[in-house]
């Protein structure tokens, strides 16, 4: 999914990047039941070039779901539900974008361009498990926004290039390798997870009659502590985030919008207040790393259909 308009505009649009994030994936095999990541880009008709992740499941008789990830590093980063096909012995897959579960993205709704992909080919090449074909874009009301190239690759490949370049026997000098190693991990975290920070909101359509957050300290317990508020109205106050997990059940209000607002009251024993949340309605689950300095906020808007 991307904006039909002004596109989007990652801050790693380099080929060396596009690489290295890649060699962090982990790709299981096309049995039934388990997880397929490919990760690529779209190139538009423009020639822009955007940052892609397909991950999806194999159900029954070729049947996939999943999601896909668009402008992973940048301001619009979206996750959307996908639905499609994967035909191994014609190697062919297939899939469409069906709506939007959660964007950084300020844009209205009826903005947002949805991926079509139909037949697009699978290649074995050297070990390497490619992906690609063309896709057309398409508003929600199902006319065409644009077209363009999609370009996808498994981590076979990727993984037999972080064993070699990622290593003693490629870098030699080991301050360099630690510093490599240590710039991909926090690659790979960043693409993997929703990093929402001081003064930016993550959009999440909702389904539920209730607001499910789940709020812990997936690292060291350092003495975080936080506020939070749901359309202004104090649902937690003086919390410090634990590794075990609180979790709070909040009516959703009569509204059509809830804006949920984790205030930063202390920064514990280390730099930044660091709060590990997920927010679960009657559909969906959503993972949001909230980080934010003492007297700042996160936010997430929830949005409801009525």
């Amino acid at each position: 999914m991307f904006l039909e308009q002004g596109y989007y505009k990652s801050g790693m649009k380099t080929i060396f990047c596009i690489l290295f994030f890649l060699l962090f994936f982990q790709h299981a095999n096309s049995q039934t039941n388990k997880d397929i990541e490919l990760l690529g880009t779209l190139q538009l008709s423009t020639q822009e070039i955007i940052s892609f992740k397909l991950k999806f499941k194999e159900l029954e008789n070729g049947i996939i779901e999943g999601n896909s990830l668009t402008d992973i590093f940048g301001s619009d980063r979206t996750t959307s539900k996908i639905k499609g096909k994967i035909d191994w012995k014609k190697k062919k897959l297939s899939f469409y974008e069906t709506g939007n579960i959660s964007t950084k993205s300020s844009a209205e709704s009826n903005t947002f361009c949805y991926i079509h992909v139909s037949d697009a080919s699978i290649k074995m090449v050297k070990g390497k498990t490619i992906v690609q074909g063309d896709f057309t874009g398409k508003f929600s009301n199902g006319e065409k926004c644009t077209n363009g190239k999609l370009y996808l690759i498994g981590a076979d490949y990727i993984n037999e290039l972080a064993k070699k370049y990622l290593s003693s026997d490629f870098i030699k000098n080991e301050d360099s390798l630690k510093r490599m190693q240590e710039k991909f991990t926090d690659i790979k975290a960043k693409v993997g997870e929703n990093y929402v920070r001081s003064n930016e909101a993550l959009n999440l359509e909702w389904k539920g009659t209730d607001i499910i957050i789940d709020i812990w300290d997936a690292r060291q317990e350092d003495g975080d502590e936080i506020a939070i508020y749901v359309n202004e109205k104090r649902v937690i106050d003086k919390f410090v985030i634990k590794q075990e997990k609180k979790t709070l059940v909040i009516p959703y209000p009569k509204n059509n919008e809830a804006i949920v607002r984790i205030h930063g009251l202390s920064e514990g024993n280390f730099r930044l207040c660091t709060a590990n949340l997920t927010l679960r309605d009657e559909l969906e689950s959503t993972d949001v790393i909230a980080i934010m300095k003492k007297g700042e906020n996160v936010i997430v808007k929830l949005k409801r259909d009525l």
